[in-house]
């Protein structure tokens, strides 16, 4: 899957030249065969975060029905899988170790927690199980992005980020439809058993597939003091700190749509849960666009301008939504159709500004991603335990949310991230 080399500079459009070599000592793979499967892998990998959430959003009122509570308080199982994905172990201890024993750690606990929730007979069991669950897919999210780092130069890392984002939005666009019907078929603990299934199929994968790109292991690097003084760095570095929170208001106002998006069109608007699929996958069909635009345009344009176009068009969506609800016309294909818009604004910015945050520090990549993720995961869980008391079977709450954190990415974006210049690319 080869993606057009740039002529000159970077693609954050810095004008910092590429690294040349890999900091591990091991080479990168090319850019045919061997690559495309890793790419395929990779994209596996980050698929089991969205899979996970949006599996069985079309099951929330009928769970809450079971475990004998109500739809809002069933959304706390989302909740929970966004604190266990808000983890800062994976990265550092994977930059010391080497990926692959980590992550295949990581999904082991993903298959166990999985089984936990499928048995879980009360809603407080499965909350529970949800926070362990995601405790082990987080180890999907955080190294996944750090392979992109690992195995591939920097000129294509934005591209590849781009690319591994759009095709992982696919995730979320079938979610729901195949989870309607497993619900409809077999009822919503089945949801769990094929999550466990599929991080069995990624342990296989990480054992067969994936090289190891950490050759230079150092259990010393996972000593506190030298982990915090790596997150310290990154702390200190106000362009990083600009495109974390960039990164979280994306993904907070996506979240605010994939939390509440169930309650609003299956409650709110009567949409049957076996149809609920169609209008969220029409929602998730704008991630696909933006990701996809951003991998094409990332080399012309650069991951800053995109990052920025992007925040401005999650804006113009939660707008669209927010006028429909005050002019009393709001329904569910007008809301899915300004949910897609800010979607689209976020698969344009999440990708790039993941690019421009962990490619200046090679030797840490697993440290940075943990740190970002950890930081937007965190988000994503405030805005739903937020957001699921507010639900008045209107918009109103999503699109308020939509529009206070992109006025926040906003803000980020002209203050910290384009004043800023890039640190070089370093072996260190």
């Amino acid at each position: 899957m080869a993606e057009p080399q740039p002529p000159t500079g970077h693609p954050s459009g810095t004008g910092h030249p590429s690294a040349t070599g890999h900091p591990s000592g091991t080479g990168r793979p090319s850019a045919s065969g061997p690559s495309r499967i890793i790419i395929l892998f990779l994209i596996a990998l980050t698929a089991l975060g969205p899979l996970s959430t949006d599996l069985y959003l079309p099951s929330l009122p009928a769970m809450g029905r079971d475990l004998g509570t109500d739809a809002a308080t069933a959304q706390l199982t989302l909740t929970g899988y966004m604190w266990g994905l808000a983890q800062l172990v994976y990265g550092p201890v994977s930059d010391a170790l080497g990926r692959r024993p980590v992550l295949i750690t990581g999904m082991t606990v993903q298959v166990a927690a999985s089984i936990l929730c499928l048995y879980s007979v009360t809603i407080d069991d499965l909350v529970l199980a949800r926070v362990l669950q995601g405790t082990g897919a987080c180890a999907g999210a955080v190294i996944g992005r750090a392979l992109v780092r690992d195995l591939f130069p920097p000129e294509r890392a934005g591209s590849i980020f781009a690319t591994i984002t759009s095709a992982t939005a696919l995730a979320p666009m079938v979610a729901p439809m195949i989870g309607g019907q497993i619900e409809v078929l077999f009822g919503w603990r089945a949801n769990f058993a094929v999550l466990a299934g599929i991080g069995l199929l990624l342990i296989a994968g990480a054992v067969m597939i994936l090289p190891e790109p950490i050759t230079d292991r150092d259990i010393r690097r996972i000593r506190p003091l030298t982990i915090l003084r790596s997150m310290g760095g990154l702390i200190r570095d106000r362009r990083f700190v600009g495109l974390a929170i960039c990164t979280c208001s994306a993904f907070g106002g996506l979240f605010a749509w994939v939390s509440n998006s169930s309650v609003l069109l299956i409650e709110g608007y009567r949409v049957a849960p076996d149809r609920f699929g169609l209008f969220f996958g029409l929602a998730v069909a704008g991630y696909v666009l933006g990701a996809a635009t951003g991998g094409r345009l990332v080399m012309r344009l650069g991951s800053l301008n995109l990052l920025g176009l992007g925040i401005a068009i999650m804006a113009l969506g939660g707008l669209a939504m927010a006028a429909q609800t005050v002019a009393g016309i709001d329904g569910p294909l007008g809301v899915s159709l300004s949910a897609a818009a800010l979607l689209a604004g976020a698969g344009l910015a999440l990708p790039q500004a993941f690019t421009a945050a962990i490619l200046p520090y090679p030797r840490i990549a697993g440290t940075a991603s943990a740190l970002i993720g950890c930081s937007q995961m965190t988000t994503g869980g405030i805005v739903a335990a937020a957001t699921a008391p507010l639900a008045d079977g209107t918009p109103t709450p999503i699109a308020a949310t939509i529009l206070v954190l992109s006025a926040v990415a906003l803000l980020a974006y002209f203050r910290l991230v384009r004043p800023t210049p890039a640190p070089p690319i370093t072996n260190g």
